[in-house]
């Protein structure tokens, strides 16, 4: 009777106890257990991108797009405008998610804009650059520049430009000019509020002008180089003969409330007329009478 409780006991030691005979832990109904790290098949993780749209740009000022990228974990995005890499980013992380690429333009016109990774172009679009300034040319309201009085608009740089042209919406009033006479257009630095020393400046003859309203450009010889700031375009005139008699006036178009404050981002100059000699000495720059925004815009070509 011992020895038959002694080989029991060896029995369901080797055997195990009720399973019939299947190892613990399988979970049962008779399959075959997985090997550690063999789970289910996952799917591939292909990537994906979203473009956010592209507002018209105008110079200096930043410009966005957002790429939602989904799958793209260590993939790196090039942004680049007319060719020229101007941002980059890249991914951390196969999740969904918005990545913005911030850059500016340097130049007016259209430009392309493209994206790209390392299998090739994921996005291009046709780029509209604005010029910085006022292009509003609406009504018939105009300020008279002379070698007596100063007109002055400031323009807010928000990324370093080399711009190589003003451009003024402008007439002469007088159809006989006296000889010399020249329209001086200056960019200048900020001095508390008001136009400072001068960054760079551009010489036309007067008769560059014409009666009827036009654009008339101003290239620089040397584009300046602009950091970004706050700078003044200033209009004036330069008249070395007779200046007594005669003052020769330009006429620069504005947009304006005449019933508005006046704005902060423009001035005027009113100089001292010797009449002895006639000749004119600076002053101080002065708030206009109301708001009016002048027809003035800095651009690239």
């Amino acid at each position: 009777m011992r020895n038959a409780i002694i080989l029991i006991l060896a029995a369901v030691l080797l055997f195990g106890c009720a399973g019939g005979g299947q190892p613990q832990g399988t979970g049962g109904g008779g399959g075959t257990p997985q090997l550690p790290g063999t789970g289910p098949a996952q799917p591939e993780c292909t990537p994906s991108y979203a473009f956010s749209e592209l507002e018209a740009g105008t110079l200096s000022e930043t410009a966005k797009v957002v790429a939602t990228v989904t799958c793209a974990d260590g993939k790196t995005l090039l942004l680049k405008v007319d060719g020229n890499e101007e941002a980059s980013v890249t991914i951390g992380g196969n999740a969904t998610q918005p990545q913005a690429l911030e850059f500016y333009p340097k130049k007016v016109g259209t430009l392309k804009v493209t994206i790209e990774d390392e299998t090739g172009t994921l996005y291009s679009r046709d780029w509209s650059v604005n010029a910085l300034g006022s292009e509003d040319i609406s009504g018939l309201d105009y300020d008279g520049v002379s070698f007596k009085e100063w007109r002055a608009m400031a323009m807010d740089v928000q990324n370093p430009i080399a711009p190589d042209r003003v451009r003024i919406f402008m007439k002469r009033i007088a159809y006989k000019t006296q000889k010399g006479t020249e329209i001086v257009v200056d960019i200048r630095r900020d001095d508390s509020g008001s136009p400072g020393g001068i960054v760079a400046s551009v010489k036309r003859p007067i008769n560059a002008t014409t009666l009827t309203d036009n654009w008339i450009n101003f290239d620089f010889d040397a584009p300046p180089s602009l950091a970004a700031g706050k700078y003044w375009v200033v209009v004036r005139i330069e008249q070395s003969e007779n200046v007594n008699l005669v003052s020769d006036v330009v006429n620069v178009h504005y947009v304006g409330d005449k019933n508005g404050d006046p704005n902060t981002y423009t001035r005027q100059m009113l100089l001292d007329v010797d009449m002895a000699s006639g000749m004119a000495s600076e002053t101080s720059w002065q708030p206009l009478s109301y708001d009016r925004t002048y027809s003035i815009m800095l651009t690239k070509k």
